[in-house]
């Protein structure tokens, strides 16, 4: 083989080793983490922008915009709640989805900020004021802003519940204004009025008023209440906004327009839940309150529709979608809000919704499919390794009678033997000759035997000669059948060495017994016995030891470790040494991104 043909040979042999492909692999799955946990959340904002240009040619001031950023159903887990494991490592991705989202979001950077209801998962069930107020730091903790920014709030029935005996509700209601501020508030952005409104308890106070079998006109409103907060609103020129995390009614058969992405809403209620206001509460909000838009959440899914009315003006309603993962949804999203100074004959406000991406099709779509693929990889290359690993080595030993001392000859497997194939002299300590073992069988012995006289270029070894065995012959399982002539050892010059000659015996010596293999180390080991079909059945389930996947994972034993372990075990533990490194730098540079 020429020089060019050998170099050849061993850059393909390189190009196709373990090595290789096992660093191809992590750096595909370092691409495609760093594409799941970063690239795509900057990726859906990059068609998000705030809606100026529906203002641009109608605004009568040279002021920029006012943004608002909207949200709902953050829905921030209760860290106190005690969760499996599964629970605890599904709030941990449904947290770590929320400060993603909230970290690209803040890349828009509005000027103020609006929660429509739901901050919190579980807070209508805490009662005790210092784990509420612990809880709603949690939510705050995740959703900094800027000193500069402005928070509003507005509560949920997850917040401070509904349906729920008098007595809590004051003492839930009265954790949630320390926490968030007022339950109902009315606050001006750029000369535009926003009513903030306790849908909640709108939702109690009307079943109190229904079961006295009332009107909103001959009703007594509830002292701080939010009937007595609209219908203390003082008539204004600025156009209104009206913010309600429960949607107003409307027909079980609207439509919700094309950005829903599946049905529609519908009235509905339950335990500590409802899905529209009464139709006599929504009339009384578009009659009292007469909002140029209104924005809600609570239904997670994004829907726009306008209230028809019998004055010439028609009210549209967005219910923003959810921020949260949500089985409801695919994608999250929020809403963007400009604002410029009202003006009697043009519009002030556009808006526009914003999609975030779907952490579950990240999973599914992504991930799985990539980790089927290097699993596939890893077995077939396992596999077709393991299979030329089984193929015996053809390389034959023979005694020379012209060689010294019967020196062992080497004769190579490339090609077939001739007499003018040259001999190579192999060291005792290599590849030792194939010595005849003893069998229990009844049959005759076949012995190789060879004449002294044998020339140079003849055959090394004879024809097998028939022995046939009787009483008289010595024993098959003598240890003298298993002795080898001294062949002593090479120096650095070739020659045979005089010591081994002068301390070795004239008869030969015994094969040295192979040491003892050292037992593999066990690591931690989980075994279940059960009884099955009336038999008793084992199952145990054993983590190797970090010696035994140090020596896997070593190429220079790979081929031992591959024989000795098998296909299945070694492609475990290739994939394991597939994903530790990016999955460990992908959780670094999420921590240091988002926390």
């Amino acid at each position: 083989m020429r020089l060019r043909e050998r170099r050849k040979f061993r850059t393909t042999s390189q190009l196709y080793s373990k090595t290789v492909l096992l660093n191809a692999l992590r750096l595909l799955w370092s691409v495609c983490l760093i594409w799941g946990e970063l690239g795509t959340f900057f990726w859906s904002l990059s068609s998000c922008r705030w809606p100026d240009a529906q203002l641009r040619d109608k605004r009568a001031s040279t002021r920029k915009p006012t943004h608002i950023l909207l949200l709902s159903d953050t829905q921030v887990q209760n860290p106190r709640s005690n969760l499996s494991w599964r629970q605890i490592l599904h709030r941990h991705i449904f947290s770590l989805n929320l400060r993603k989202n909230w970290h690209v979001t803040l890349k828009l950077k509005p000027h103020s900020v609006i929660f429509l209801g739901d901050m919190l998962a579980k807070g209508k069930d805490v009662l005790d004021e210092i784990e509420y107020q612990e809880y709603a730091q949690v939510f705050k903790s995740m959703f900094l802003t800027n000193p500069e920014v402005s928070t509003t709030f507005i509560p949920g029935n997850n917040d401070v519940g509904m349906g729920i005996s008098l007595a809590i509700s004051k003492n839930v209601r009265a954790h949630y204004i320390r926490a968030f501020g007022p339950s109902n508030q009315e606050i001006t952005i750029r000369n535009h009025t926003f009513i903030c409104l306790d849908a909640p308890g709108l939702v109690d106070e009307d079943y109190q008023r229904s079961a006295r079998g009332k009107d909103f006109e001959d009703w007594t409103p509830v002292d701080g209440g939010p009937v007595q907060f609209v219908q203390g609103i003082e008539k204004s020129t600025n156009p209104r906004i009206l913010l309600s995390h429960i949607p107003l009614a409307r027909p079980d058969i609207s439509s919700c327009g094309p950005r829903r992405e599946r049905g529609s809403i519908r009235q509905g209620v339950g335990h500590g839940y409802q899905n529209t206001l009464g139709k006599q509460t929504s009339a009384f909000l578009l009659r009292s309150v007469q909002p140029s838009i209104i924005f809600s959440g609570d239904n997670r899914d994004y829907c726009d529709y306008t209230h028809a009315r019998k004055s010439p003006n028609k009210i549209r309603e967005v219910t923003v979608k959810s921020f949260s993962m949500s089985h409801h949804i695919r994608k999250p999203g929020f809403q963007l809000l400009s604002l410029s100074d009202p003006s009697p004959s043009v519009k002030s406000f556009a808006d526009t919704p914003c999609l975030l991406p779907d952490q579950s099709g990240i999973y599914y779509s992504l991930y799985f499919p990539v980790l089927i693929l290097t699993t596939v990889i890893l077995i077939f290359f396992n596999a077709s390794k393991w299979r030329r690993l089984q193929v015996p080595n053809m390389t034959s030993v023979a005694v020379s009678p012209s060689s010294p001392r019967g020196s062992l000859l080497l004769r190579t497997n490339s090609g077939v033997w001739s007499t003018n194939t040259p001999d190579i002299p192999a060291s005792p300590r290599g590849t030792l000759p194939i010595l005849r073992t003893p069998k229990l069988s009844a049959g005759p012995t076949l012995r190789a035997a060879s004449r002294p006289a044998t020339p140079r270029g003849g055959a090394p070894l004879l024809s097998p000669i028939l022995y046939e065995q009787d009483d008289e012959e010595e024993d098959s399982m003598s240890p003298t059948h298993y002795m080898i002539p001294d062949i002593g050892n090479r120096n650095q010059e070739d020659e045979w060495s005089s010591r081994e000659d002068e301390n070795s015996d004239e008869e030969g010596q015994f094969v040295s017994a192979p040491p003892l293999r050292p037992r593999a180390q066990m690591g931690w080991t989980w075994t279940w016995t059960f009884v099955f079909s009336g038999r008793r059945r084992r199952m145990a389930v054993r983590i190797p030891a970090v010696k035994n996947i140090t020596q896997c994972f070593d190429n220079r034993k790979a081929d031992l470790s591959l024989k000795r372990r098998g296909v299945l075990e070694c492609t475990l533990l290739d994939l394991f040494n597939v994903l530790w490194p990016p999955v460990l730098a992908a959780s670094i540079m999420t921590w240091i991104t988002f926390y």
